[in-house]
Formats: C-alpha cells, structure tokens, sequence
C-alpha cells in the first residue's frame, strides 16, 4: 500500500469561505436550542451519538444530527461546511491547522476521551499478546506466519481501516514510523468489514478501537490480545480500567496504543454562544463524560473515576 499523502485542505478552505454564512449558527440559535450536523470518525461514533440522544432529550428544541466517516472525511466536511463538527480519532497534523486555521473565524479543537487501538484475532487464535515491534513486523510484511509468533502454523492475513481514517494513521505513526505497510495488508473500508474478517477468517490479525469492541459491529467471533511496549515489558489488555490511573484519577500511559477523540469546530469570539459550543459543553461536562464512561472509553476532561466491582 503507498503511503498516504497529506490532503490539501486549502482548496476547501478556500470554497468555504466562500459560503462562510453557511458554517455560522442561526439568528434564533441558542446553546440548547437549533440544528447542527456533526461528521464523527467510525470508532467515535457510538459515543457522539449517544451523547447526542442525551442532549436531545434534556432539550427538546436542539437536533443533533451525527454522521459516520473517517477522520480525515470529517475534516473536510467541516472545511466545506457540510458539518459544523468534527471528531477525531487522532490529532489534527499540521497541514491540516494550518489550513482551516486561514479563515476570518478560529479553528478550535478540544480533546473529549481517550481511546485505544485494539489488536484483535481470530478467536481460536492461540496467540494471546504481541510487542509492537511484532506488530510492526507482521504489518511490514517480516512476519507472515502465526508460528513465528507462537502461533499455528496459519499465513497471517493482516487488516486495516481504510487510509483516510484515523485507526490507519495513527497506527502508521506508532507503530511503523517511518516503514511502510506490506503488500498483504488488506484495505478495509469500515469498521464492521474489518471485525467481521477478523472474526471469520483464522489468520486475520486486525485493528480496532475500545467502543467497536463494546459496542461490537459484527457477530464475528474475535478477541482482544494484550500487547507491549518492547519485548520483557508488561503485556496490557487495553480496557477502561487499564488506561486510566485509579488513584489519582489521572490518565495514566500504560496502554502503549492509545488516541485521543478530538472535536474540531470554528468559532468567530470567545464569546460565540451556538447549539455547537452548547454540544461541546456538554460533552465535556460531567455528563457527557459519565457518557464516555458508561461507552466504554475514558473520560478527558472530568476526573471520572472507573471502579470495578466484584462478587
């Protein structure tokens, strides 16, 4: 697969500022009452759209709509004023700021959760962990064989989102660097195709996130792997509880693959009060983040404390 480039958000920019009334909010808009449309990346999605319900239902004069995509696809709908909101499963790049960052009004972004890239295999897989260099290694195209791994000896057949997505390029980021991904790895364009493959296929290795697992797409039968920094290090399921530190209800960087969830939107003042910042502020209050609790991901703004309880 090639490397993807880096998209060229100008030329949208440009378009958009030519509709610049159609980002802006209504006369008659208030925090909790009108219409707006939010692009949300696929992993994301579950999340934004539950909140979403929730807002809609404490008031009744506000519509939410939320729209599944990638992560880059969201940005330009935000830039082409198709949205007045983005999420994110990465952080915006520099090109990208830049870019919709040379209107009259301010691009803002906000982290809102923190969520994990989530290994998963074919649930009759015996490998049960991996390091990230092996991860790198079968993404490469070094490793080719689950018996390399300790596994059967079954031809790994490694998956990916698509490459506008934020799963792909934050996994190209952490874990391949500066290689490029194999030849063999095969493309998937939605979440639900990759955990189906996954779980139908014995040597699928795939790629996910927290909330695809907890809010499953597909009947598939696949599990999650526990994974390390470097090899000797400490092997982690990603879970809630495994991601945020409990005591000091901090988030604490024990999971080698997390990503945050990032809303992205424009404002004209500090003092710009529309059913977005109304959304935004609920989303990073104390509801909206018992929200990210109750989905399965973990809370960035309120020091939400996740407890388990046993029998």
């Amino acid at each position: 697969m090639e490397k993807f480039g880096v998209l060229n958000l100008a030329a949208c920019m440009a378009a958009a500022c030519l509709v610049f009334a159609a980002g802006c909010s209504e006369p008659d808009e208030t925090a909790t009452k009108g219409y707006i449309r939010v692009s949300s990346a696929e992993v994301a999605f579950p999340y934004i759209e539950s909140s979403a319900q929730k807002f809609e239902l404490t008031y009744n004069e506000a519509f939410v709509d939320v729209g599944r995509t990638t992560s880059r696809e969201a940005l330009v709908d935000l830039a082409e004023g198709r949205s007045r909101m983005a999420v994110m499963s990465r952080e915006p790049n520099e090109a990208e700021i830049a870019a919709l960052s040379t209107g009259e009004r301010q691009f803002v972004t906000r982290t809102v959760a923190h969520d994990a890239l989530v290994v998963i295999l074919h649930g009759d897989n015996p490998v049960d962990e991996l390091t990230v260099g092996q991860l790198k290694d079968i993404y490469t195209g070094k490793i080719t064989n689950w018996r390399e791994v300790g596994g059967r000896d079954i031809r790994i057949r490694p998956l990916v989102r698509d490459r506008n997505s934020g799963t792909y390029e934050v996994f190209q980021e952490r874990v391949l660097g500066d290689a490029e991904y194999g030849a063999g790895v095969y493309p998937c364009s939605t979440m639900a195709i990759l955990t189906g493959l996954a779980g139908s296929h014995p040597g699928s290795i795939g790629i996910t996130g927290l909330l695809m697992t907890t809010h499953p797409q597909t009947m598939g039968y696949y599990k999650a792997i526990r994974v390390a920094e470097e090899e000797g290090g400490q092997y982690i399921l990603p879970t809630q509880n495994k991601i945020l530190e409990e005591p000091n209800k901090i988030h604490k960087k024990l999971y080698p693959l997390r990503r945050p969830f990032v809303l992205c939107y424009f404002k004209s003042s500090s003092f710009d009060v529309n059913l977005v910042s109304g959304f935004v502020t609920f989303l990073t209050a104390v509801k909206g983040q018992q929200l990210a609790i109750d989905g399965g991901i973990v809370p960035a703004t309120m020091p939400v404390r996740v407890v388990k309880l046993t029998e």
